[in-house]
């Protein structure tokens, strides 16, 4: 275990965007909207978030998990955005799951997120855009405890990550220091619970993740903000 965190460790430096930020912990910023892909590590077993965004962005994350000898075991989609579904052809086969409602609108809206990624997007990436599997219960099966907290602000079926052992809540698409919040799929008032059914999360919290932008040790006044901005426009 030691060896391998030297050589996480060592990669992290090689590579400039993978950052750890907590025990088993590691995230990339892509270039494009600043798009935050995280991946748990515990042991040679890998769990993989969002990942994001160019096609040589993700050959890149492929093969930092290929060089630190780590094996993709599953995936997670935080929710049904074109930029939140996409995957690497070295993980096919691997479980990818995201809540009920996301996977069904990923199903229904395929064509449209592969649309939305470009014409320059590679097919073989394409193939694998938005396949994901429905899960519906409190946590992933993963060794450490991943809590799944569901709600549907920024759009039907969001789904944050809580881990409770590093105390890091991964957030999807809100709490961002780059992007407003953005309740026009939902409303207002659907943003407004989906902020009150983080806020326990985001009090607890070390490090807040953000799915655009930069990880934050005060969620609290990313919480505050958000909620301000949302009831400005109610």
């Amino acid at each position: 275990m030691a060896r391998l965190a030297e050589d996480l460790a060592l990669k992290v430096i090689k590579i400039r965007l993978m950052t750890q930020i907590a025990a088993g912990v590691f995230v990339t910023q892509a270039t494009q909207d600043l798009t935050m892909t995280t991946v748990l590590v515990n042991g040679s077993r890998a769990l993989v978030i969002d990942p994001a965004w160019a096609p040589a962005e993700l050959d890149s994350l492929a093969e930092w998990i290929r060089s630190a000898r780590l094996r993709v075991v599953a995936g997670f989609a935080t929710h049904s955005h074109h930029d939140h579904v996409l995957w690497h052809p070295d993980w096919v086969g691997v479980p990818r799951y995201a809540s009920v409602v996301t996977a069904a609108r990923a199903r229904e809206h395929r064509a449209e997120l592969v649309t939305n990624l470009g014409p320059a997007w590679p097919p073989q990436l394409a193939e694998l855009v938005g396949d994901l599997s429905p899960w519906d219960e409190p946590t992933l099966p993963w060794p450490e405890p991943v809590e799944l907290v569901r709600h549907d602000a920024h759009t039907p079926g969001h789904t944050a990550l809580w881990l409770p052992g590093p105390r890091v809540l991964i957030a999807g698409d809100m709490l961002s220091d780059v992007e407003p919040p953005l309740p026009e799929e939902t409303g207002p008032s659907e943003y407004l619970a989906g902020l009150d059914t983080l806020l326990p999360y985001v009090t607890q919290a070390r490090i807040v993740v953000p799915g655009h932008g930069n990880p934050d040790t005060d969620g609290v006044a990313r919480w505050q903000r958000d909620r301000a901005a949302v009831l400005a426009m109610s």
